[in-house]
């Protein structure tokens, strides 16, 4: 398979329509404020575009998984994870192929996701304030996700970590 600039100009479009750039807020009760928030970009298509969901893996050095959806026999998805494989791999992917020619919104979710990636990435740890605001901002970072909905509410989230409730659900 060669991905020569037109190639990786069309997955851009195709990321356009099928991908997605999601921020986890996990519990984990040995982070400092009982969360930890895990970055992703994924692709999802029918098993008849393995290719495509290929062609991404190839496209970031091997990088990320290609699993099948769960509650899904037919779809697959690709997914890149971490803080430094998302700013080698995806940044330079997205701020070439993707963003120049997508929606203002996408490009807003867009800038929000790369900060919140290099405040990740940053050397020194958030204290509870910092980390408060940018749980706030993945919040926002797509509140009309396709009718997905967190499992908690932003309320409940901020009163674990204001209240240091690390043990509760």
């Amino acid at each position: 398979m060669i991905i020569d600039d037109n190639y990786k100009f069309w997955l851009g479009g195709f990321v356009e329509g099928e991908g997605s750039l999601t921020i986890s807020i996990v519990r984990h009760k040995n982070s400092p404020c009982g969360f930890l928030l895990q970055p992703e970009f994924n692709v999802a298509q029918h098993k008849n575009g393995l290719n495509i969901l290929n062609a991404f893996k190839i496209l970031f050095l091997n990088k990320g998984n290609i699993l099948k959806k769960s509650g899904s026999e037919n779809v697959w998805v690709y997914s890149l994870k971490g803080v430094s494989n998302l700013n080698k791999y995806l940044v330079p992917f997205f701020s070439k192929y993707v963003i120049k020619y997508s929606s203002k919104y996408k490009s807003n979710e867009f800038e929000k996701f790369v900060y919140i990636l290099n405040i990740l990435g940053g050397k020194s740890k958030l204290n509870k304030n910092e980390f408060i605001d940018l749980v706030k901002l993945v919040y926002a970072l797509n509140p009309d996700g396709k009718g997905k909905t967190r499992k908690r509410t932003l309320s409940e989230v901020l009163t674990i970590i204001k209240d240091g409730d690390i043990e509760s659900k």
